[in-house]
């Protein structure tokens, strides 16, 4: 509980889910598919693509449709951050966050924890940039994406026309789901927080826990990324049709925290994988080629 930097070791080694936590919490991982246990390199990716269609009553066993499966290919990469943390550094660290409003004690906010808990944020702001650059170069007009006619910048007094051309341009089989995203900037979020707003449409408080924006009169959540930050970009799709890919299931992927009393430093190092692919993107959205 107190400041012991020999204690970090022992603590990332009996919480063993600390990595998982880390890589599946970031916000943008909440409006896309997930699947574990992916190898490194080029993986295709099984994707159900299959119907059933009606057909007249008969006395036979005819097939009407059948189960199938399309596959996309991602490319998943190891990564790592690596840092070598001084003892002085990390105490100031913790008695900062300890100074926090609302913290009440030295005991109340472990040492090992906050430590990890600032390993675990620099992960999760690794993974939010990777999936918000990754959709910003993949789906695009260019490969495939229906265009919105958007050739400006969005601005306060036009960005819900903006989302709502957008979400028109969206195929009409997506429209039909439950699971319609757009990614946007932070900065085109709270444009449409304030635009709606103003116009009476959305009432809206992050006090009173509702933290997701809907975009009024349609099913599409806006989810603002930090990938997208300066990116005038908004992209519209089902949630299920951006799959991440990652690993969480050997011991090759963790996070260490030994420390060296030879150096007086702590190591940081943690290994994860994370890949970022896309199924039809001729059926989701973008604003044209901003």
């Amino acid at each position: 509980m107190s400041f012991n930097v020999s204690a970090l070791s022992a603590y990332v080694a009996e919480n063993t889910d600390l990595l998982s936590e880390a890589v599946l919490n970031t916000k943008e991982l909440a409006n896309v598919a997930i699947r574990t246990g992916v190898p490194n390199g080029t993986t295709s990716i099984n994707v159900f693509s299959g119907t059933i269609t009606e057909q007249d009553r008969d006395c036979q066993m005819t097939d009407s449709g059948e189960l199938a499966f399309d596959q996309i290919a991602v490319s998943v990469d190891d990564k790592a951050i690596a840092q070598t943390l001084c003892p002085t550094t990390l105490r100031d660290y913790w008695m900062s966050e300890r100074m926090k409003p609302g913290a009440a004690g030295g005991e109340e906010i472990p040492f090992a924890e906050v430590v990890v808990d600032y390993v675990s944020q620099s992960i999760q702001k690794n993974i939010s940039d990777f999936i918000g650059a990754t959709i910003s170069s993949s789906v695009t007009v260019a490969n495939g994406a229906n265009d919105s006619g958007q050739t400006v910048a969005s601005t306060l007094a036009t960005i819900l026309d903006d989302l709502n051309d957008l979400y028109d341009a969206l195929d009409e089989r997506v429209k039909m789901m439950d699971d319609v995203v757009i990614f946007c900037s932070p900065a085109n979020q709270r444009l449409a927080v304030r635009a709606a707003v103003a116009a009476n449409q959305f009432h809206y408080s992050f006090g009173e826990g509702q933290e997701d924006f809907v975009l009024p009169g349609t099913n599409a959540k806006l989810v603002a990324s930090s990938g997208l930050v300066g990116n005038a970009g908004l992209f519209a799709m089902p949630s299920k049709y951006a799959i991440f890919a990652t690993g969480l299931m050997s011991d090759e992927e963790n996070i260490r925290l030994p420390y060296d009393p030879i150096s007086d430093s702590v190591k940081l190092r943690a290994y994860y994988r994370r890949g970022l692919g896309f199924y039809s993107v001729d059926q989701m959205a973008k604003n044209g080629t901003l």
